[in-house]
């Protein structure tokens, strides 16, 4: 099975804003002898963090659940997950590390109720958290989330 991440409104105009933000301080500072180059490499870690991390897909089969992104493919294995269950992260979250908008959340966050967990999401809406063996946390999301969740509960039960 496998879903799309949806991105909320306010992931899409984050991403615009800094995207736009870079492009323009580089064309207004390109004279500069230290700016540019700092823009340059601030917008080359901004591409390529979101290459490596920003969720396209949350995946499950058999014997995983993947995380697709642009280059990069997490795996999180079924015989270690413990539970998996609806979830919606709050405001309240403290990103330890991550993006908190920027193509999505993903990254390190904390929050009260669950403590610290990984994020993989585009909208908090369409989120389900999944807890392994090893006490780790992953908060996921993705079109259909009620959908995938069946679907994960029932490979967990087999």
């Amino acid at each position: 099975m496998t879903r799309n991440v949806k991105y909320s409104r306010f992931s899409w105009s984050l991403t615009a804003i800094l995207l736009v933000g870079a492009i323009a301080g580089s064309i207004y500072f390109r004279r500069g002898t230290w700016v540019l180059p700092t823009l340059v490499a601030v917008l080359a870690l901004m591409v390529l963090s979101v290459l490596f991390y920003a969720p396209l897909a949350v995946m499950a089969d058999d014997e995983d659940i993947t995380i697709v992104s642009a280059v990069r493919r997490h795996r999180i294995p079924l015989r270690a997950v413990a539970s998996v269950k609806l979830f919606q992260p709050t405001m309240g979250a403290v990103r330890v590390c991550g993006s908190g908008g920027l193509m999505g959340y993903w990254g390190l966050f904390s929050e009260n109720d669950i403590g610290r967990y990984f994020a993989y999401y585009g909208k908090a809406s369409d989120c389900f958290l999944v807890v392994l063996k090893n006490g780790k946390k992953y908060v996921l999301g993705c079109e259909d989330p009620e959908e995938m969740v069946a679907y994960i509960e029932s490979r967990l039960k087999a």
